[in-house]
């Protein structure tokens, strides 16, 4: 989340899905842009559209299709420095083929990125809430990610990495709102001809969870890396 502009695959698993036994599954395409606003200002946009697989239940027959699409837009300014920022709005769109893959409503709210790169280490995070619009109370969303990033060099393209999501429903109780997964893993920068290429494998233990969530994730990543910001 260096401003660069990046195309990933990520696969996340959650084995031993409570009340089911399976595993459940996210596979999003996550897209990095960037593209000049001004002499000095940049946009940055963060781009997450997910297909879901929901396994079988007592009651309810498994699900697989598309979620929602989440869209986030960054002005920041050209500063070339160590240091990323940048704020603006994040959209979620109600792509979802299912009303078991997310909600009917669109959800709109402040987003933030804060980034900083050294030549042996990186950390970053990208935080946004978004609010429903319009509707009645029972397909409210108030929902809350801070999603934090840390890459630690090692020689010969290898770095240790940690790459996850911090979660809040705000519509549930206490004690049901948070998910907070703790971990990391590696990851191994390599390439293609000239193309810069990255692929990350990480697993994260749920220090904090909802009830009927999971306990613990295992997460692939592949990424291409296809330029600097402009």
């Amino acid at each position: 989340m260096s401003g660069l502009k990046q195309i990933g695959l990520q696969t996340s698993l959650y084995p031993d899905f409570p009340d089911s036994g399976d595993t459940t599954g996210i596979y999003s395409l996550q897209v990095v842009w960037p593209f000049s606003l001004t002499e000095n200002y940049r946009v940055i946009s963060y781009t997450i559209a997910p297909v879901i697989h929901l396994p079988a239940t007592d009651g309810l027959d498994s699900e697989t299709g598309l979620g929602n699409t989440l869209i986030n837009l960054y002005v920041s300014p050209k500063t070339g420095g160590a240091w990323v920022w940048g704020l603006g709005p994040s959209v979620a769109v109600p792509t979802r083929t299912d009303s078991e893959l997310g909600s009917d409503r669109t959800s709109l709210g402040p987003a933030g990125i804060i980034f900083y790169q050294q030549e042996t280490w990186s950390a970053g995070v990208v935080l946004q809430n978004g609010w429903s619009l319009g509707g009645s109370d029972e397909n409210k969303v108030n929902a809350f990610g801070a999603q934090y990033i840390f890459n630690y060099n090692l020689p010969d393209g290898w770095s240790l990495y940690s790459n996850s999501t911090i979660t809040a429903d705000w519509e549930e109780t206490s004690s049901e709102r948070w998910t907070v997964p703790v971990g990391g893993g590696v990851s191994r920068l390599f390439y293609a001809g000239k193309v810069p290429l990255e692929i990350a494998f990480q697993s994260f233990y749920n220090v904090v969870a909802p009830e009927d969530g999971p306990d613990w994730s295992v997460n692939i990543q592949f990424s291409v890396i296809l330029g600097a910001p402009e």
